[in-house]
């Protein structure tokens, strides 16, 4: 079992409940104060960094990094994204991760075309903040980064990346199942809830249907066994359509590919 949590409730009885259950975390941080602020604010309105940095970090005072990860979103604002990897790592995260925000590209903190360059400029400078650390023996892990050169996932996994309601699904606050986090609150995808159990069968199949050799974009792409047609949720929000991808996220996705496997090669 896995909770991703804001960390405004990380409390004592919590923090020592997720423990002796052995249940996983994932932080909701996006790196350096101002940049986590600047989105995810509090019920009046201010920030929130102050007041969940202290729970997050009592959480991982005893965790192993495989029993949590610490993920942020960065956008358009926040295109030097390796300076908040830096900050969670320094701040003793040692497993990160970091996402390309998807939205309507009429946000202003949507990423555009012209924003690509940047970022695949910023993954290269974080391949050298990562090797540099390595060496240093300050070791970190970035989740894009974990990539296997002498074993991996089985075949199936490789063609349908995102096992959202086929391998997993999500338990929402009120009980009801959705394919995963990211579907949470949105009905044409609700799969039953903790009463009923799974309902949502044809949803389930659809998914299950869906892998990189039938999307267009992605049978066609060299990293179709990598990010197996990547997340159905971005593909939705994006373009309505899970066979769709998120274009800008593919081109981010295949060089940070490129940069994972020069850091893996260089490391072995």
């Amino acid at each position: 079992f896995t909770v991703t949590t804001n960390g405004t409730l990380l409390d004592g009885p919590v923090r020592e409940f997720l423990d002796r259950e052995s249940i996983r975390v994932v932080l909701s941080l996006d790196g350096r104060p101002e940049v986590h602020d600047r989105f995810r604010k509090t019920c009046q309105g201010g920030g929130s960094y102050e007041h969940v940095i202290d729970n997050m970090r009592r959480l991982i005072e005893d965790r192993e990094p495989d029993t949590y990860y610490a993920r942020g979103t960065y956008t358009r604002h926040n295109l030097d994204f390796s300076q908040d990897v830096l900050h969670m790592v320094d701040m003793g995260f040692s497993s990160v991760s970091l996402e390309p925000v998807v939205s309507d590209p009429s946000c202003p903190w949507a990423l555009t075309e012209e924003d690509v360059p940047t970022c695949r400029a910023e993954y290269e400078r974080l391949c050298e903040i990562y090797l540099e650390r390595h060496r240093q023996g300050r070791p970190f892990t970035f989740f894009h980064f974990a990539v296997a050169l002498d074993h991996g996932p089985c075949l199936p996994k490789r063609l349908r990346g995102c096992g959202a309601g086929t391998e997993y699904l999500a338990v929402a606050p009120d009980g009801r199942f959705f394919p995963c986090h990211q579907f949470v609150g949105q009905e044409q995808f609700c799969l039953g809830d903790v009463i009923r159990g799974l309902t949502g069968h044809e949803v389930r199949a659809d998914m299950a249907r869906i892998h990189a050799l039938n999307k267009s974009e992605c049978s066609r792409c060299w990293a179709r066994y990598h990010c197996g047609g990547g997340c159905h949720a971005n593909a939705y929000q994006f373009s309505g359509d899970m066979k769709k991808p998120y274009t800008i996220g593919c081109q981010l996705q295949r060089h940070r590919l490129e940069c994972a496997l020069y850091v893996q090669a260089i490391l072995a």
